[in-house]
């Protein structure tokens, strides 16, 4: 991981994060250099600044500041959401739900809105060390190999040794008498036979010595490359090792430890597949697998962290016991769920189990989302302060809807000439859900068959309500 950062930044490239849930190098997340942004999930794409884009295939629209959870025609809904109460928090369905209650229709599609507010976490994929836990063995076998060359060069010196004494040997038997030279030659192949088991010796420390650099190459190799570009060879440190090549883990589940063989528990096959931690499993192709009992098992999923697992395809976690088993599912935190397919679990102990979903909480367990900045487009999220302007301006008709009633009422009261007269001036007063208006107004006959009509009613000055109305009979 290191590595991979040291390269970004030589490549100029600063300020971002992304973590992608597929590994077949078609779908990378992508962040736009500088933008100080964030894409999780595979094909998120941040080109805003300073922006979020969350799950599998999200897209912040080239948008500013915003947190975006899906993209126009693949929106999600965000669930487990609690009430908000700052100006700048995240509204849930409830809230908006209790408002219509209280001022009736109209706000059915502000709470549908809410509720179907979407979005997509990406992915959230990292780069992982091969682990080289293999190395000590080998380093252990050349320290034996030299131990042998060791032991070699020590039988060399004793048959030299032998030789020099044989030699003594025969020189003296030289000087005594012909009949000695006999037995000095005789102790002399002795001496020769020792260095003929000294040549076996060393031809076989030649043969394991061959053995070794070949089953080195490969690693060799590696750490040449990475000195090549300006990197260098790391390897998976494990802890509680019994320093016999085992170590105790905890496993999969539960409490109780239990004793593994390091070389022997991890699991690594398929194409394009890594694997890196004690008894971590990447199974399929393009699986990858970092921490202990890290498992990834779906095609092209990720998982990151001690018990973490995805086993959906293209399906990310990343935390202690995370677990995404959904299609393309993310799940971010400790202990956090995404079952749904395309869903997305923010925060330790979130479910997400319904499809294109982002959930961050679970029941009972709701989460405020903060810093919501005001919505725009249709399935944008709304804030406390949105949502409390909606209700001032239904609380501004209700208050115009009962003054008027009030009006009319008080219209409705003026009375009408009587027969026989000519003309009547007169008031009414009217009274409606706690709003009251009064009412003046005039009537007279034109003549025998035609009368006029005409009033004006007030509550506060503000509003006027004006009637006038002719007839005519015979």
């Amino acid at each position: 991981m290191s590595t991979a950062s040291s390269n970004l930044q030589k490549d100029g490239v600063y300020n971002y994060f992304k973590a992608d849930g597929l590994q077949n190098g078609l779908d990378d997340a992508s962040v736009k250099a500088g933008t100080g942004s964030v894409a999780i999930g595979a094909n998120a794409n941040a080109t805003g600044m300073n922006s979020v884009a969350l799950g599998a295939g999200s897209t912040d629209g080239g948008m500013n500041n915003v947190v975006s959870v899906g993209a126009v025609g693949s929106e999600r809904k965000i669930i487990n959401v609690a009430a908000g109460t700052n100006t700048t928090d995240a509204v849930n369905y409830g809230q908006l739900s209790s408002l219509s209650t209280a001022t009736g229709a109209g706000i059915g599609s502000l709470s549908t809105g809410l509720s179907t507010t979407n979005s997509n976490l990406s992915s959230l994929s990292t780069s992982t060390s091969t682990g080289l836990s293999t190395n000590t063995s080998s380093i252990n076998s050349l320290s034996t190999g030299l131990s042998s060359t060791t032991s070699n060069v020590s039988s060399l010196s004793t048959g030299l040794s032998s030789t020099n004494s044989n030699m003594s040997s025969l020189s003296t038997s030289t000087s005594t008498g012909i009949s000695s030279l006999s037995t000095g030659i005789s102790s002399l192949s002795t001496g020769l036979s020792q260095v003929t088991s000294l040549s076996t010796g060393l031809n076989t420390i030649t043969a394991g010595t061959a053995s070794l650099s070949t089953s080195l190459s490969s690693l060799v190799n590696a750490s040449n490359h990475a000195t090549q570009t300006g990197a260098t060879l790391g390897g998976t440190t494990i802890g509680a090792s019994n320093g016999d090549g085992t170590a105790q883990t905890r496993g999969i589940s539960g409490t109780a430890v239990n004793t593994v063989n390091v070389a022997g528990c991890t699991n690594v096959n398929g194409i394009d597949a890594t694997g890196s931690g004690l008894c971590a499993q990447a199974t399929q192709d393009g699986a990858t697998a970092y921490g202990s009992n890290a498992r990834a098992t779906g095609g092209n999923s990720t998982a990151i962290g001690f018990r973490a697992f995805a086993s959906g395809s293209g399906a990310a976690s990343l935390g202690n016991n995370s677990q995404a088993s959904g299609t393309s599912a993310v799940a971010v935190g400790e202990n956090s769920q995404a079952t749904g397919n395309n869903s997305v679990a923010l925060g330790a102990g979130s479910v997400a189990n319904q499809d294109n979903t982002v959930s961050v909480g679970a029941p009972g367990s709701e989460r405020r989302i903060t810093n919501v900045a005001a919505g725009v487009n249709a399935t944008d999220a709304v804030n406390v302060s949105q949502l409390n302007q909606v209700s001032s301006q239904i609380g501004d008709v209700q208050r115009l809807a009962y003054s008027g009633v009030a009006m009319a009422g008080a219209l409705a009261g003026l009375p009408q000439v009587e027969a026989g007269k000519t003309f009547a001036l007169g008031a009414g007063i009217g009274s409606y859900a706690g709003y009251t208006a009064l009412a003046i107004g005039a009537s007279a006959h034109v003549n025998r068959d035609t009368i006029i009509k005409f009033g004006v009613s007030t509550t506060t000055g503000s509003h006027t309500l004006i009637n006038a109305g002719v007839g005519y009979s015979w």
